[in-house]
């Protein structure tokens, strides 16, 4: 169409793009993935997942910490409430102080962002709530130390050699400071546990920590750790998911070697 010496496209009325059709199967497939592992937990009330080292060792780590007397140290990370990781941080948080409450010692919880703090404040008095004992939440527990990532990290060390806590907990969004928290709390000999939404640092807490969550572990320990039905079921089904990718791409390059005619057309169409 051409009015006043300018070419006007013609608009797409089409509602659905033929080239986009692997993504509408791809959302069909986990839908269904979905939909048949949430009937399946409200059918048996529990699912099969495999188990986390990192995760179970938590009440080892909480055990221990009760039996010497010393506090369990939970360090939330260094972000704000924009990253995903401060999102998983706080859950794994509020499940941790639950039985931080349950078996009775201190959880000491430093954190970086005050907006942070504040909910993960209020999510570790819920916790204290729920386990029947309010009024043992220690007022303080839960504190702001810096927005400066060094100065940060120099009070964090500091807590850790004049307290020597039992366990130290790393669970959120780290950068550069990662190795010098998990270096400080390895030589005072407690007991660490990390997880982070930063592949860069994981190489740190795996040299420096007991145990430690990879890929994406971290954001599964939420539904790991509160074993809820639906939430077991939303891991299964993006496991089924992953399983099913892995395989098409296994038969796509075994028929790819085989020199399949159908698969080569495929791709040259791709």
């Amino acid at each position: 169409m051409v009015r006043s010496g300018f070419v006007t496209p013609e608009l797409d009325t089409r509602w659905f793009d033929p080239a986009r059709l692997n993504v509408l199967i791809g959302i069909l497939l986990f839908t269904a993935f979905l939909v048949v592992n949430i009937f399946r937990a409200r059918a048996k009330g529990t699912l099969y997942v495999r188990p986390i080292a990192g995760l179970k060792a938590l009440d080892e780590a909480i055990g221990r910490a009760t039996e010497m007397g010393r506090p369990v140290l939970y360090v939330p990370g260094l972000s704000d409430m924009s990253e995903v990781g401060t999102f998983a941080a706080i859950t794994i948080c509020a499940r941790l102080a639950y039985r931080v409450a349950e078996m009775g010692c201190d959880i000491d919880v430093p954190c970086y962002d005050p907006v942070v703090m504040t909910v993960l404040d209020g999510a570790v008095r819920e916790a204290y709530s729920k386990a029947g004992k309010p009024d043992a939440f220690r007022p303080g527990c839960v504190h702001y130390v810096s927005a400066q990532q060094m100065a940060y990290v120099a009070a964090v060390n500091g807590f850790m050699l004049r307290e020597l806590p039992a366990a130290n907990i790393y669970m959120g969004s780290f950068y550069a400071e990662s190795l010098l928290l998990a270096e400080t709390g390895a030589r005072t000999g407690a007991i660490q546990i990390a997880g982070t939404d930063k592949v860069t640092q994981l190489p740190f807490f795996v040299c420096a920590c007991d145990y430690t969550l990879l890929g994406e572990e971290l954001f599964a320990a939420s539904a790991y750790l509160g074993r809820e039905p639906i939430q077991l079921a939303t891991v299964i089904a993006q496991d089924w998911a992953k399983a099913l990718a892995a395989a098409a791409i296994v038969g796509a390059l075994v028929l790819s070697a085989l020199g399949h005619p159908a698969l080569q057309t495929w791709l040259k169409v791709a």
